[in-house]
This record gives C-alpha cells, structure tokens and sequence, in this order.
C-alpha cells in the first residue's frame, strides 16, 4: 500500500463559513489554497473591514512563519475550501529543496506590500492631518515622569553601550541607577495600530508586563495604561 503523499497528510478541509484563524491568536503554520476562496478580515470576527479575497495557489498566513507574532486578520473560508497545512520546518526544507518558493513568495509580499501602501495612503488621505512629530505611543518613566516616545517602526530599549558608542531608541541609562537594564533589553513592535513587547535574548533580569514576567521569545501585547518593567525601571505603556 502506498504511503500518503505530503499534500495528503497536510490537507484541511474547512467549511463555508468557517473560521480558519483569528486576528491575535499565536500559531506556527501557513496556508496554500487548493481549492475554494479565503478572505482575511480586519477585526476578531469575521466581519466589515477585510483585506484580501484569495483563491486556488494563494497562500496566507505566512507571517507566522518568519516572525514570532500573532495573527494580524481573521481568515474566513467563503465557500468549502481545500487548503494545505505548512510548519514552519516544512516551510525551510521547501526553501532549501526549491529557491523558487522563496521567489513566489517575496513576489507575492512584494505585491502585497505595494498594494497595502496604496490602501494606506488612500486612509491617510481621507483623514485629518496630526501635528508633526505627535508621537502615537510613549513608555512614561514613574520615577521621572518622563515619556519616552516610541518609534512608529517600533524601538529597541536598553542602555547606552560605552564600548560601542550606541545609544537605544529608547535609553533608559538615567533611569536605572541600579544597572538591572540590558543594554539590549527589550523591543516593542508596532504592528497595524497594536503594540507588542518581546525580551532580547540573554536579558538577566527580566521584562515584566503588569506585574508578570514575560518569556523570551513571546511578545506580550501592550494595552494603555500597562505597567511595564524592564529589570527595576518601571514605566506606563500610553497610547493616544
């Protein structure tokens, strides 16, 4: 009897109707359409705002695969939908084994990417101006009362590095009086409007989120008004 090929023992059948995944929920695979049609939406639910209608020899969900995230859209099956299952140690030994995956895929973000910076530009156009340089989310020192503007593609945070002369994006050296902060202790990413912390490795003394520390390697979303503690230094997560 012949042993089942790798589309066979990755396929996944999903339902009309059917919730693949949510926006915000940690995974590690992605997905190539066989057959049927998948749209990503914007929120939770799978509802109003969406993105992207994809069919036969699209693939999504990528994400999770080169960057330890949690899910950005909600992925709804329109019809019944035959769809292929992909680790992310599937996904490097397709890498290896074939360069044009690789291809495909950067041409495909590529053109995703454009696509996205159109959709964005037309939203910032139908919006009101900010002011210049209103930064969209800062850490506030509770010792200082001082904010510390995080970038909008996201900041490195630590202290200055004597040796090497670099500084963080956000230096907390005049805050930690104790020196408990790494000089590259955490980073927070932005990703479409939420916020997430994620330790650098080798940080010996911890990164906490109201209270509880995080684990290397898994990003902790921020919501305003989050207490956050890199070694002793405490600040205040605020969000405009």
């Amino acid at each position: 009897m012949a042993e089942p090929s790798f589309i066979d023992q990755s396929k996944l059948r999903f339902r009309e109707g059917e919730v693949i995944f949510r926006k915000g929920e940690m995974a590690q695979q992605m997905y190539i359409i066989l057959a049927g049609r998948v749209r990503l939406y914007v929120s939770e639910e799978p509802k109003g705002e969406w993105t992207e209608e994809l069919s036969k020899g699209d693939f999504f969900g990528e994400g999770s695969l080169l960057e330890a995230l949690p899910r950005q859209h909600t992925a709804l099956a329109l019809e019944d939908s035959d769809l292929i299952a992909i680790n992310r140690g599937t996904f490097m030994r397709m890498i290896r084994q074939n360069p044009e995956v690789s291809v495909k895929m950067m041409q495909r973000l590529a053109q995703r990417h454009r696509e996205l910076g159109e959709r964005v530009e037309e939203l910032d156009a139908s919006r009101p101006a900010k002011a210049a340089g209103t930064p969209v989310a800062n850490l506030v020192s509770v010792l200082s009362g001082k904010p510390h503007p995080i970038l909008a593609h996201g900041s490195l945070i630590g202290r200055f590095d004597p040796t090497t002369g670099v500084h963080p994006d956000i230096d907390l050296t005049e805050e930690d009086h104790n020196l408990s902060v790494s000089r590259r202790h955490a980073r927070i990413l932005c990703e479409h409007g939420r916020y997430f912390l994620l330790e650098e490795p080798g940080v010996a003394n911890g990164t906490f989120v109201r209270g509880e520390r995080i684990q290397p390697g898994e990003p902790r979303e921020l919501k305003h008004g989050d207490r956050v503690g890199f070694g002793m230094v405490v600040l205040f997560f605020e969000k405009s």
